[in-house]
């Protein structure tokens, strides 16, 4: 449903109306038989469905959509749960000690309140009732004290816990990252269980260290290695080098500088056909107007500096060591995209594999001679 039809109202209401020993309700111009035993449940598409202020004050909206945060605080449990058990274990002995001693708490000074309220005569010469009052004062101490040091302790576990955190986040990226993919072609489509699996077939990666960062990052590659290669085997070898770009720009965006990303994509084209007022533009004067102090770097009109590149057959690896020294690798990329179109897929493949390792080689999907789509 995309919203909560006025006529469900009455009956969200609860507006009941008796008749005899039994209770029934208006929708539209129907009265139907009430249980009580009835539940509601509307179920919609829209992440963020508009509930209108009538509404909203008699359902109640619970969101079941993957959120990153949510996604890393469910893989962080999952890793402490291999790693290191228990932390977990303790963690929800704490976390169920807390809340007997919250609810202790809540019935001493229910208990109190009722004691007063009852209470005859004068107070303060009621001796049973004073001894009552101090022995729940004293209770009440012990259980506040008891609440810190549980809290003390949970700050603790919390710190030991959250030297997992790095890879959770990492595999929290990498699963929003594969879920893009449904931009490309509705067939990629990868659920959240198909990734858990995943990550749990990586965790049981066999230990070779004992130090917490160099594990992160041992199963931090493993991660990487195993969704990647899954993903790959599940799309058309034409959109494999696509992926490639997409889950570097997703894992690693550091390697990327404002609008880099948009000019390579083609998004900031329009942009700068209405800057500029003309309705040619070719692929260099984009990148001169984008990135005019890279531009300037380039020394493009120095022929001499340039033969070698616009004459080899594999120019990427023909770029001058002094240029490349000035400009980071997916500016190199974005060069080549301007300059020399033609070799633009071996460059993406060449930025790929040093961005994601040399295991990325071997994956075995390039395509050179194939249309590629890049945006999704």
């Amino acid at each position: 449903m995309d919203g909560v039809e006025p006529v469900l109202y009455p009956l969200l209401r609860r507006d009941l109306i008796a008749q005899g020993p039994r209770y029934v309700v208006q929708i539209g111009d129907k009265v139907i038989d009430y249980n009580e035993d009835f539940r509601l449940f509307l179920a919609t598409r829209n992440p963020t469905p508009f509930i209108p202020p009538d509404a909203a004050s008699v359902v109640t909206e619970v969101n079941f959509t993957t959120t990153r945060a949510g996604l890393r605080g469910q893989l962080l449990a999952l890793t402490i749960q291999q790693e290191k058990p228990e932390l977990e274990t303790e963690k929800t002995r704490l976390l169920q000690q807390e809340e007997d001693k919250k609810i202790q708490l809540a019935q001493l000074e229910e208990s109190l309140l009722e004691t007063l309220a009852t209470a005859q005569g004068n107070i303060l010469e009621n001796r049973e009732l004073i001894d009552s009052l101090n022995q729940t004062k004293a209770s009440s101490a012990l259980i506040q004290e008891s609440l810190l040091e549980s809290h003390r302790l949970q700050a603790s576990l919390d710190q030991e816990r959250d030297a997992y955190l790095p890879l959770a986040e990492t595999a929290s990226k990498m699963y929003f990252v594969i879920t893009d993919l449904s931009k490309i072609n509705n067939m990629y489509r990868f659920s959240l269980a198909s990734f858990l699996r995943l990550f749990q077939r990586a965790l049981q990666a066999k230990k070779e260290t004992e130090n917490t960062e160099a594990r992160i990052l041992a199963l931090e590659a493993s991660l990487k290695n195993m969704v990647y290669e899954y993903v790959c085997r599940s799309l058309f070898k034409a959109d494999q080098l696509m992926f490639a770009m997409h889950f570097v720009k997703g894992m690693y965006p550091e390697l990327f500088q404002e609008n880099e990303w948009d000019v390579f994509t083609g998004s900031i084209v329009g942009e700068v056909f209405k800057k500029e007022n003309t309705a040619h533009f070719s692929s260099v004067a984009i990148f001169k107007a984008t990135f005019p102090a890279v531009y300037q770097s380039l020394c493009l009109s120095d022929s001499d500096l340039w033969l070698s590149f616009s004459q080899s057959s594999q120019c990427e690896q023909e770029i001058p060591s002094t240029i490349a020294k000035k400009i980071t690798p997916f500016q190199q990329l974005l060069l080549v995209q301007a300059v020399r179109p033609d070799r633009l897929q071996s460059t993406m493949a060449a930025f790929a594999s040093q961005a994601l390792g040399k295991w990325f080689i071997w994956i075995g999907f390039v395509c050179l001679n194939k249309t590629m789509s890049i945006c999704p």
